[in-house]
Protein backbone atom coordinates (compact mmCIF):
# COMPACT_ATOMS: atom_id res chain seq x y z
CA UNK A 1 0.00 0.00 0.00
CA UNK A 2 1.41 3.39 -0.95
CA UNK A 3 1.21 6.56 1.15
CA UNK A 4 -1.75 8.00 -0.76
CA UNK A 5 -3.81 4.82 -0.30
CA UNK A 6 -2.89 4.76 3.39
CA UNK A 7 -3.99 8.40 3.83
CA UNK A 8 -7.34 7.69 2.18
CA UNK A 9 -7.92 4.67 4.46
CA UNK A 10 -7.01 6.65 7.59
CA UNK A 11 -9.28 9.57 6.69
CA UNK A 12 -12.15 7.18 5.91
CA UNK A 13 -11.58 5.47 9.27
CA UNK A 14 -11.49 8.86 11.04
CA UNK A 15 -14.74 9.93 9.32
CA UNK A 16 -16.40 6.70 10.40
CA UNK A 17 -15.50 7.28 14.07
CA UNK A 18 -15.83 11.08 14.32
CA UNK A 19 -19.54 11.89 14.25
CA UNK A 20 -18.94 15.62 13.84
CA UNK A 21 -16.96 15.21 10.62
CA UNK A 22 -18.29 17.84 8.20
CA UNK A 23 -20.66 16.80 5.44
CA UNK A 24 -19.42 17.50 1.97
CA UNK A 25 -17.26 16.23 -0.85
CA UNK A 26 -13.77 15.03 0.14
CA UNK A 27 -11.05 15.68 -2.42
CA UNK A 28 -7.55 14.17 -2.24
CA UNK A 29 -4.96 16.92 -2.42
CA UNK A 30 -1.41 17.79 -1.42
CA UNK A 31 -0.54 20.34 1.26
CA UNK A 32 -2.98 19.71 2.87
CA UNK A 33 -3.76 16.07 2.16
CA UNK A 34 -7.52 16.54 1.77
CA UNK A 35 -10.07 19.26 1.11
CA UNK A 36 -13.64 18.98 2.34
CA UNK A 37 -15.98 21.12 0.27
CA UNK A 38 -19.03 21.75 2.42
CA UNK A 39 -20.36 24.33 -0.03
CA UNK A 40 -19.07 26.73 -2.69
CA UNK A 41 -17.98 29.15 0.00
CA UNK A 42 -16.89 26.79 2.77
CA UNK A 43 -13.87 24.48 2.61
CA UNK A 44 -11.80 22.71 5.22
CA UNK A 45 -8.21 21.65 4.62
CA UNK A 46 -7.18 18.46 6.41
CA UNK A 47 -3.59 17.40 6.94
CA UNK A 48 -2.76 13.90 8.18
CA UNK A 49 0.45 12.99 9.94
CA UNK A 50 1.82 10.12 11.93
CA UNK A 51 2.69 10.67 15.59
CA UNK A 52 6.46 11.13 16.03
CA UNK A 53 7.49 8.00 17.92
CA UNK A 54 11.12 9.00 18.48
CA UNK A 55 10.46 11.04 21.62
CA UNK A 56 10.39 9.39 25.06
CA UNK A 57 7.01 10.67 26.35
CA UNK A 58 3.61 11.14 24.77
CA UNK A 59 3.72 14.88 25.42
CA UNK A 60 7.09 15.20 23.65
CA UNK A 61 5.88 13.02 20.77
CA UNK A 62 2.93 15.36 20.25
CA UNK A 63 5.11 18.47 20.62
CA UNK A 64 7.61 17.21 18.00
CA UNK A 65 4.81 16.30 15.61
CA UNK A 66 3.16 19.71 16.04
CA UNK A 67 6.44 21.56 15.61
CA UNK A 68 7.02 19.88 12.24
CA UNK A 69 3.48 20.56 11.00
CA UNK A 70 3.24 24.11 12.40
CA UNK A 71 6.24 24.99 10.21
CA UNK A 72 4.16 24.18 7.12
CA UNK A 73 1.03 25.96 8.33
CA UNK A 74 1.70 29.04 6.19
CA UNK A 75 1.47 26.89 3.04
CA UNK A 76 -1.94 25.56 4.09
CA UNK A 77 -3.13 28.99 5.20
CA UNK A 78 -2.25 30.57 1.85
CA UNK A 79 -4.97 28.46 0.20
CA UNK A 80 -7.73 30.37 2.00
CA UNK A 81 -9.58 27.55 3.71
CA UNK A 82 -12.27 28.41 6.23
CA UNK A 83 -10.64 25.98 8.65
CA UNK A 84 -7.50 23.86 8.66
CA UNK A 85 -7.42 20.62 10.63
CA UNK A 86 -4.55 18.37 11.62
CA UNK A 87 -5.14 14.70 12.37
CA UNK A 88 -2.22 13.06 14.19
CA UNK A 89 -2.62 9.31 13.97
CA UNK A 90 -0.88 6.44 15.69
CA UNK A 91 -1.31 2.70 15.38
CA UNK A 92 -1.41 2.41 19.16
CA UNK A 93 -0.68 4.97 21.85
CA UNK A 94 1.22 2.91 24.44
CA UNK A 95 1.10 5.52 27.19
CA UNK A 96 -2.69 5.31 27.23
CA UNK A 97 -2.45 2.06 29.23
CA UNK A 98 -0.93 3.67 32.31
CA UNK A 99 -3.26 6.65 32.80
CA UNK A 100 -6.36 8.28 31.43
CA UNK A 101 -4.95 9.91 28.33
CA UNK A 102 -7.88 12.29 27.94
CA UNK A 103 -7.30 13.75 31.42
CA UNK A 104 -3.58 14.20 30.73
CA UNK A 105 -4.17 15.88 27.39
CA UNK A 106 -6.67 18.27 28.98
CA UNK A 107 -3.90 19.54 31.27
CA UNK A 108 -1.19 19.83 28.63
CA UNK A 109 -1.02 22.97 26.49
CA UNK A 110 0.37 22.79 22.97
CA UNK A 111 1.31 25.49 20.44
CA UNK A 112 -1.50 25.02 17.92
CA UNK A 113 -1.63 26.85 14.61
CA UNK A 114 -4.42 24.69 13.23
CA UNK A 115 -8.10 25.38 13.88
CA UNK A 116 -8.57 21.82 15.13
CA UNK A 117 -6.01 19.18 16.05
CA UNK A 118 -6.97 15.58 16.74
CA UNK A 119 -5.02 12.69 18.19
CA UNK A 120 -6.37 9.51 16.62
CA UNK A 121 -5.49 6.11 18.10
CA UNK A 122 -6.22 3.76 15.20
CA UNK A 123 -6.19 0.63 17.36
CA UNK A 124 -8.60 1.86 20.04
CA UNK A 125 -10.56 4.05 17.59
CA UNK A 126 -10.12 6.85 20.12
CA UNK A 127 -10.24 10.48 18.92
CA UNK A 128 -9.18 13.29 21.22
CA UNK A 129 -9.21 16.94 20.23
CA UNK A 130 -6.15 18.80 21.48
CA UNK A 131 -6.53 22.25 23.00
Amino acid sequence: MNQQEEEILILDYFRKHFIEFPKGRVIKSESPDFIVKESRKRTIGIELTRLDVNAPTLKEKIEHTLKNKNQKFGIYQSKNFNEIWLIIHADFIEESKSYNIQNKLANWKFPLEFDKVFLFDLFKKNIIELI
